[in-house]
């Protein structure tokens, strides 16, 4: 018990750590979302120039987009006041034409046309959700196996239990002699006896060192994930990090979970003595 007790303090105590090393790139995410790159405001504005465009019919979009010159227009761009007052906000646009009507078709309609982070994301979610549908599916396809199983298990139980009951009432030369087999102690657990446990009754509760054990592998495993995912993040196009980045605080944050549940189990546990418990119990049956 000692060794086991200070086993999971060195684990706990290690991983407890791992916000503490996670906080720099915390801090570094958070720093570059408060002060966006150039490329970043200058996609932020084309974004916001498209749905001012959105507001007026498509050929004003296209004509515009044809002959860049109308947007130093003022007879132009006077029945327009939206556009006008944008683009007196954002001189840019006049100066980077090409850039801010990208998305814009030449007909005036909108082309389809994603930018590459609002992409990743999307890829992202759709991996997510492929992910989350089969893993339902195969939970479900396991849990509809071991059901027929357990099935298949529990007649043939059934069948071999009333074979045996057959075979011992046919022992019995009389009434007297099944009655006073049914009143035994012996009798009366072998008649109420079922082939095996359904899943309605209640089950006693297992070792809590089993379960302690189980969280922290699954805390280790998780936090080992968020930190690759992170890592991963900070070597690939920036575009593409964002998504990547998100889901690793996600993961890292659910390990570190896990490993607190961990630490309040094992705690709870020492206080109710059911680490002790558990100690003598094995003993004993060593």
């Amino acid at each position: 018990m000692r060794a086991f007790r200070r086993l999971f303090l060195v684990c706990f105590l290690g991983f407890s750590l791992i916000p503490a090393f996670a906080a720099p790139v915390l801090a570094q995410a958070v720093a570059r979302a408060a002060a966006p790159e150039p490329e970043d405001q200058a996609r932020q504005v084309r974004e916001q120039f498209i749905k001012v465009l959105a507001k007026y019919p498509p050929a004003v979009a296209g004509v515009l987009k044809l002959d860049p010159s109308l947007l130093a227009t003022d007879q132009y761009i006077a029945p327009y006041p939206e556009i006008g007052a944008f683009l007196a906000k954002h001189p840019e646009v006049r100066r980077s034409p090409a850039y801010y009507f990208e998305q814009v078709s030449s007909g005036g309609g909108y082309s389809y046309y994603y930018d590459p982070r609002s992409r990743a994301w999307d890829n992202m979610t759709e991996m997510f959700a492929v992910f989350v549908v089969m893993i339902t599916i195969a939970g479900a396809l396991g849990w509809l196996i071991r059901t027929a199983v357990d099935y298949r298990r529990w007649g043939r139980l059934a069948k071999v239990q009333a074979e045996a009951h057959t075979k011992l009432l046919d022992r019995f030369t009389g009434n007297e002699e099944l009655l006073a087999y049914v009143k035994s102690p012996a009798g009366a657990r072998f008649l109420e006896s079922a082939p095996i446990s359904l899943d309605g009754s209640p089950r006693a509760m297992g070792s809590p060192v089993t379960r302690i054990l189980w969280s922290i592998q699954a805390g280790v495993v998780l936090a080992a994930a968020g930190i690759g995912m992170n890592y991963v993040s900070r070597h690939i196009d920036p575009d593409r990090a964002d998504p990547i980045f998100t889901f690793s605080v996600i993961v890292l944050s659910v390990g570190v979970g896990f490993l607190a549940s961990a630490g309040l189990s094992y705690f709870l546990s020492q206080r109710l003595g059911l680490l002790g418990a558990q100690g003598r119990q094995d003993a004993g049956q060593a």
